[in-house]
């Protein structure tokens, strides 16, 4: 039996399989390289050549070798012939990963909609992986006792360091797939502030806290990549 070269490494799967095809064959047949020419058209030196992988044999080689087997097996080499012969793809470009979302979350009282078009608080972007974020949940010791505020005191303040979150309660709240946006309201404090939950990691953020002694007239918002949710109407 011959003893053929290893392929190379970068010799393309469809073209290993059909000279490792043809290889087989030509053990099973019994032939030499001398009796494989004499049985087709092609020289011993060329069957030399394409059994060890250099260069594309030709189709009429593959064709007359593949008749000395079964018709299943003729069938298969003419099969990986044409795949060995297209030409390679070209590999796709790496899909970029999508930027993540810039999330900003407000909470408007719409009176105030009559003068400005649109009010927006910025939140601590824990819903991205900010240092803030990270900082805020692994802060080391006790946390320092709230200040207690109320009504223009609090205007701005943190709601996650204030009394104010004590007897707050979810005055109105929307849920998509991906975002839950909730608009958080104190009786204690007259004060409105909006939370925003990543579904996809568990992570939340608050906006400042705003003035709104009446919850029905404030909606939370989150201003996402490409849309913009809110609890209640938000024109334009």
């Amino acid at each position: 039996m011959a003893q053929w070269r290893p392929l190379p490494e970068s010799t393309r799967p469809e073209r290993r399989l059909l000279v490792e095809e043809l290889r087989h064959l030509k053990q099973t047949a019994g032939l030499s390289l001398a009796g494989l020419g004499a049985r087709t058209a092609y020289s011993k030196s060329a069957w030399h050549r394409y059994l060890n992988g250099d260069g594309l044999p030709p189709r009429d080689a593959v064709d007359a070798l593949g008749a000395l087997g079964g018709a299943e097996q003729h069938a298969r080499l003419l099969e990986l012939w044409d795949r060995a012969a297209r030409p390679p793809q070209p590999p796709l470009p790496p899909t970029p990963p999508a930027p993540p979302p810039s999330v900003v979350a407000g909470s408007v009282p719409r009176r105030w909609l009559r003068h400005r078009r649109t009010v927006t608080v910025a939140a601590a972007l824990a819903l991205v992986g900010s240092a803030t974020w990270a900082a805020a949940a692994h802060r080391a010791g006790p946390a320092p006792a709230p200040a207690a505020c109320r009504g223009a005191s609090c205007e701005g303040a943190d709601p996650d360091t204030s009394p104010c979150r004590t007897d707050a309660r979810t005055q109105s709240a929307v849920t998509t797939a991906s975002y839950a946006v909730r608009l958080r309201f104190s009786p204690s404090c007259d004060t409105v502030w909006s939370e925003v939950r990543d579904s996809a990691t568990g992570a939340d953020a608050e906006s400042p806290m705003l003035v709104a002694p009446d919850p029905g007239a404030a909606e939370a918002c989150a201003d996402l990549t490409h849309a913009r949710l809110c609890t209640g109407h938000h024109p334009g």
